[in-house]
């Protein structure tokens, strides 16, 4: 068991030296005593200090813990704390709980208030510490952009002006700079560019039905994510996190074999720093408690977070209260900036046997619209459980569509590739002189029995052969000399007779 003074010291650098400047255990420990022994200061200091102000992730749990608790309506001894943690599994964060009790007896009169300002004070001085670390990077590495150095700078000097006792400062944002100072593209963390299945601050949803690979994809995109895989996701690169908290509550011990296949002894150690699992259900349903889940990945400390699966989460996923309860769980995760991912299904048919045919709509997946409304992104795939080759459709986009794609799991070791996917410029190529119509197009994107694709279906393939030719790869021409008559696209060839810039 760890001993108490070793949880408590303060933070350490890579280099492992202390940095003491940047916390004030005493104050932090001093301001916890008197919200366990005092529950009623707890609003007041709530006005001064969030969680992230402590500098030690078990005084951030104790913090949240406690407000908890408060909220509910249940005591704040350590015996009452002590359970609560225990439901969360973290008791190794507080030694089994002698470090609740260490905090406890630390009380020494005083006022929560004061001593959280003494803990906000520091907190100010540490980020303009991490702030200073960042871009002294960004120019060492020759990474810098005036704009977005200037831009972070004065993003932080917005906060920094912040009354301390007002408690949403930091998420009021001016209207000029919550909508103007964006990115030209989608800043994504799987993918890139215009072809983004996850983007930040927006949550994924993965879905289909059972054995096609929702939790073989996912997984390889979270060792990606977490450095034990190097190299793209289905062509596409992923962004790294510090630690990924993964809820294995649908066969945790299936979820467990299926990463098996994909790390081995020599990971062992980069598995344990970056990833944690929780076994089982979440310690309560989101809908009694949708901030359990923020809780969860605070506790872990986390800043992304998987959902194996959705329907674990709330019992009643179709009615109205458990969609907004997934809703407003993921919502309140996502705004803290913990990345989210979740495993959904499709819907069943009657006698419990899964929709005969592929998900082409939201409205085809499990449970309350509210659940995909909230989702940045949505990936539907479709096969039969354990084939090896299964389709892959972008049913919701936080940028361009990508897809539809074939895709090939190789079962044994737990890896996927992209098998096949429609090349729109060979299509151009071929066209001929007629030309390439976005109904052609969407019948090659979208093969469907009927053979006829919606119109939903000809305007996507419309909008990507568009983008071809925004990228100068393609024109377009009218077929015919009427005002209604079709457009048609057609190769765009340069001086050397060769279509676009790179073919």
């Amino acid at each position: 068991m760890e001993n108490v003074h070793q949880i408590a010291r303060p933070p350490v650098d890579e280099d492992g030296l202390t940095r003491p400047h940047i916390g004030d255990q005493a104050a932090e420990r001093a301001l916890l005593a008197q919200c366990i022994h005092h529950p009623e200061q707890y609003a007041d200091a709530a006005e001064v200090v969030v969680t992230v102000d402590f500098t030690h992730p078990a005084n951030r749990l104790l913090w949240d813990v406690i407000g908890h608790q408060i909220r509910k309506g249940d005591p704040t001894s350590p015996i009452a704390l002590r359970a609560e943690i225990e439901k969360l599994g973290q008791l190794r964060l507080v030694a089994g709980g002698t470090y609740i009790s260490a905090v406890a007896d630390e009380a020494g009169g005083g006022d929560a208030a004061y001593f959280a300002e003494i803990v906000r004070t520091k907190a100010r001085v540490r980020r303009v510490d991490e702030l200073a670390i960042r871009l002294r990077a960004q120019v060492l590495t020759g990474t810098a952009n005036d704009e977005e150095l200037h831009a972070e700078i004065a993003g932080f000097l917005r906060q920094a002006a912040a009354p301390a006792s007002n408690p949403f400062g930091d998420r009021l944002t001016p209207g000029g700079s919550f909508i103007l100072d964006r990115p030209e593209t989608v800043p994504a963390l799987w993918g890139h560019g215009d072809q983004v299945l996850w983007a930040e601050g927006e949550a994924l949803l993965i879905a289909g039905p059972s054995g096609v690979g929702k939790t073989t994809v996912a997984q390889q995109v979270i060792l990606a994510s977490i450095g034990v895989h190097t190299g793209p996701v289905l062509g596409l690169p992923v962004r790294r996190f510090k630690r990924f908290l993964y809820l294995a509550s649908d066969r945790p011990q299936q979820a467990a074999r299926s990463m098996a296949r994909m790390v081995g002894p020599d990971d062992r150690a980069l598995l344990d720093e970056r990833l944690v699992f929780w076994p089982g259900p979440p310690p309560s349903d989101f809908i009694k408690d949708p901030g359990v889940l923020l809780r969860l990945c605070q506790a872990a400390g986390a800043d992304a977070v998987c959902l194996d699966s959705l329907k674990d989460m709330a019992g009643e996923l179709a009615s109205e209260e458990g969609g907004q309860a997934i809703n407003q769980a993921i919502q309140r995760t996502l705004v803290e900036g913990i990345e989210v991912i979740g495993l959904h299904h499709h819907r069943k048919q009657g006698g419990g046997k899964e929709s005969g045919k592929e998900a082409t709509s939201l409205d085809e997946l499990y449970g309350s619209t509210w659940i995909t409304a909230g989702a940045g992104s949505v990936v539907s795939l479709w096969g039969s459980a354990g084939e090896p080759i299964v389709s892959l459709r972008h049913l919701k986009q936080p940028a361009g569509e990508c897809g539809p794609w074939k895709l090939k799991h190789d079962h044994p070791v737990g890896r996927t590739e992209l098998w096949h996917q429609v090349d729109v410029l060979a299509l151009l190529k071929l066209s001929g002189a007629t030309g390439l119509t976005p109904a052609a197009l969407a019948v090659s994107l979208y093969p469907n029995p009927k053979g006829k694709p919606t119109s939903s279906e000809i305007e996507k393939a419309r909008r990507r052969l568009d983008t071809y030719v925004e990228q100068g790869l393609a024109v377009t021409r009218k077929q015919g000399s009427g005002r209604t008559a079709p457009s048609a696209y057609f190769p765009a060839f340069n001086e050397q007779g060769v279509l676009g810039d790179d073919d």
